[in-house]
């Protein structure tokens, strides 16, 4: 026959292996919370980081497609020409600027506007396309190529 004690204990034991289940459910919960958090953060950087290199890169190509002429002044400077007026695209320290100059002005490379973060700016002329590589603060690069000689219709 069942004596009371046994119900008891039997009651005090199944209480406490609910409990310890619950507490272990809330245990695991919170670890995959904090693994996903974290993966989310990693994630969320490296898209930040790498955004403004293929952001970069992308303008850079869209003002050459636009432009009448594009030449390469120096490893950073970009100049593209359009009717009345020219545009230079430069690196300088951790940014790269624009600097609009009307026809036949001098054409210097300071007091531009910062459009993008980055540490380096590379531009080489391989036979008709301009390589362009963007290197972003981390050290991660992006690079893309676009037609030189396009005749300014946009369709490069």
């Amino acid at each position: 026959m069942n004596r009371p004690e046994t119900k008891r204990r039997a009651e005090v034991i199944s209480s406490a292996a609910n409990m310890t289940l619950f507490l272990l459910f809330a245990v695991c919960c919170l670890v995959m919370i904090t693994v996903a958090a974290s993966a989310y953060g990693r994630i969320n950087e490296n898209y930040g980081n790498t955004f403004n290199s293929t952001a970069a890169v992308r303008y850079i190509t869209n003002k050459i497609r636009a432009s009448e002429d594009a030449q390469i002044l120096a490893g950073n400077q970009l100049l593209l020409t359009n009717s009345g007026y020219s545009t230079l695209i430069y690196q300088q320290g951790d940014a790269i600027y624009e600097r609009l100059f009307p026809e036949g002005d001098i054409i210097t490379a300071e007091g531009g506007e910062e459009l993008f973060r980055a540490s380096k700016l590379s531009l080489q002329d391989k036979g008709g396309l301009i390589s362009i590589t963007v290197t972003d603060e981390n050290g991660g690069r992006f690079e893309a190529f676009c037609r030189a000689e396009n005749g300014g219709d946009g369709n490069a």
